[in-house]
């Protein structure tokens, strides 16, 4: 579980002061507003400020061994005295801000200034060929998504009436730091209607027309991502899925009924904000962390005018209150940043990734065995910023664990990267049934990419809708997964069990138990771990 840990940092580590960066070039201009904060998350049991500490004793912080092989963190030693390191840890905490800067590009993309906001779209298949495929997309459900600027008064939403009775769906509802707070779906019993949610300045008793209050959500903040789901049981279904998923819908209170808008929007303001150039497009979260993490100036800058233009409704922690300004510091002094301040920033970003993405070696987030990792308070994050941070590389707008729990791995039952394109193949069994009240699903995608996988028998998910599987045991209890990127022998066991892997690429599999059971949530169950194998016979190459 998280550990916690304290990094104490005020203005003075935001001013780059001569004391600070002695060898520096001239100094950046001082936060323009003095900013007094204490920072007190989980990111491990001593803190960032320790880590860099001990990073300057030990020569090197961390060597990240997976997508960023080459990353050797080394603090110099003009940069090891306590004020230099207490700036280097202010930028990387600042950088674990992050998915500030992802949610205002995305809301930017979207937005067109404003005009394409509070509008649904829905998917146009099952994603049957992953041709458009976004992080790490489930292959179970089709997805309707939207945001929403409530600043622009309360929205409607409209559902269907969603048949057979057992089909899985959801609108989840998240705020603007993707935290969620509250949904209409199949767990809720939610009938077919009309919805109203509204934003922060929303009196809590005020009343809406015919809507009731449980019919009635208050959001914290005014900027929301909704990604409703749909679950499809086969590709005969897929048609109807659609149906369902097409007619949820979005429509302003003011125009169903008599309400008022404000005219300010702050999708706009944002997106006006992050659509200049130096902004770019970097296609999926690792390459945005990657790539748009190097370019301070805009990173802080996205952040900064996010967090000011609709500030989480917490009165402390990042993003909130003073963060704004703390963030526009760090915007002007990114722009001015030469010399060792420049190298300052430098450290900063690389020691924020390294936490980011080396989870089970560096920050003690979430729950491993087997080689799984998962966390069970994603979804409702609060305060713990990393964990955000780390979702949101992996599992964007994930939903809370009641809802589903995310098993993510990289590596097989030895700690070794499952890696097809080395010639290796592997097998997971699992006893059954799978704690999932729901359905269940292992979904398999390019670990550099987070896409899912082209190939040549269009299969992209194993889970309990699977037809066709062959299944062992006493009651058909066990089911072993076979995983390769060369096709094994048609007509075995083997081949109908089949996941077909990339000849180009390591892997990354999520393993989704939707409506996991109180003990999966505590932290009582892990997956079995992948086991390299030599059994299957390959004949064919299957990924593309």
């Amino acid at each position: 579980m998280r550990k916690a840990g304290f990094v104490l940092l005020t203005a003075a580590a935001l001013t780059f002061s001569a004391e600070v960066l002695a060898a520096s070039a001239p100094a950046p201009a001082p936060a323009s507003t003095a900013i007094v904060s204490t920072i007190a998350q989980s990111v491990n049991t001593t803190g960032l400020l320790s880590l860099l500490q001990g990073a300057t004793a030990n020569s090197t912080l961390l060597g990240y061994s997976d997508s960023l092989a080459s990353l050797n963190i080394t603090i110099p030693t003009n940069l090891s005295n306590s004020n230099a390191l207490q700036e280097i840890a202010q930028i990387a905490w600042e950088y674990i801000s992050y998915p500030l800067p992802v949610l205002a590009k995305s809301l930017a993309s979207v937005s067109l200034n404003g005009t394409a906001i509070n509008t649904f779209s829905s998917r146009s298949n099952h994603l049957s060929v992953p041709s458009d495929n976004g992080l790490t997309p489930n292959h179970d459900t089709i997805y309707t998504q939207g945001w929403l600027d409530l600043s622009q008064g309360p929205q409607i939403v409209t559902v269907p009436s969603v048949s057979p009775s057992n089909r899985y769906w959801i609108v989840p509802f998240l705020d603007a730091y993707l935290n969620y707070y509250g949904a209409i779906g199949s767990d809720f019993n939610s009938s077919a209607g009309q919805y109203l949610v509204v934003g922060r300045s929303a009196a809590a008793n005020a009343t809406y027309g015919n809507f009731t209050s449980d019919r009635i959500f208050h959001s914290p903040t005014d900027l929301n991502w909704i990604i409703a789901r749909v679950l499809v049981f086969n590709d005969s279904d897929t048609a109807a899925a659609l149906t369902y998923s097409g007619n949820i819908t979005l429509t302003p209170y003011s125009t169903a009924i008599n309400g008022s808008t404000n005219t300010t929007s702050k999708a706009a303001i944002i997106s006006r904000a992050v659509n200049g150039s130096g902004y770019g497009t970097y296609g999926n979260q690792p390459g945005f962390l990657s790539g748009f993490s190097q370019q301070y100036p805009q990173w802080f800058n996205a952040s900064a005018v996010y967090a000011e233009t609709d500030p989480p409704a917490n009165s402390t922690g990042l993003g909130a209150g003073s963060q704004g300004p703390v963030l526009s510091s760090l915007n002007s002094s990114a722009s001015n940043a030469t010399g060792l301040a420049s190298t300052a920033f430098q450290l900063g970003r690389q020691v924020a990734i390294t936490c980011i993405l080396d989870a089970n070696n560096v920050s003690n987030v979430g729950l491993i065995a087997n080689g799984w990792t998962f966390h069970n308070n994603s979804g409702m994050y609060g305060s713990d910023y990393l964990l955000r941070a780390q979702d949101t590389q992996t599992v964007i707008a994930a939903l809370p664990p009641q809802q589903v729990i995310y098993f993510q791995t990289f590596v097989d039952s030895q700690n070794r990267t499952l890696d097809s394109s080395k010639g290796n193949n592997y097998t997971i069994t699992f006893p059954l049934p799978l704690p999932a009240q729901a359905f269940w699903s292992l979904t398999l995608y390019n670990a550099t990419s987070l896409n899912l996988i082209n190939n040549t028998i269009n299969r992209y998910t194993i889970g309990d809708r699977t037809s066709g599987l062959v299944y062992t045991g006493t009651n058909n209890n066990t089911l072993t997964i076979f995983v390769s990127a060369s096709q094994p022998a048609v007509g075995t066991a083997e081949y109908a069990n089949w996941l077909p892997a990339p000849n180009n690429a390591p892997m990354f599999f999520l393993l989704r138990t939707y409506e996991p059971p109180a003990y999966v949530i505590a932290g009582n169950y892990a997956p079995p771990p992948f086991i390299l194998s030599t059994s299957t016979t390959p004949v064919a190459s299957a990924g593309k």
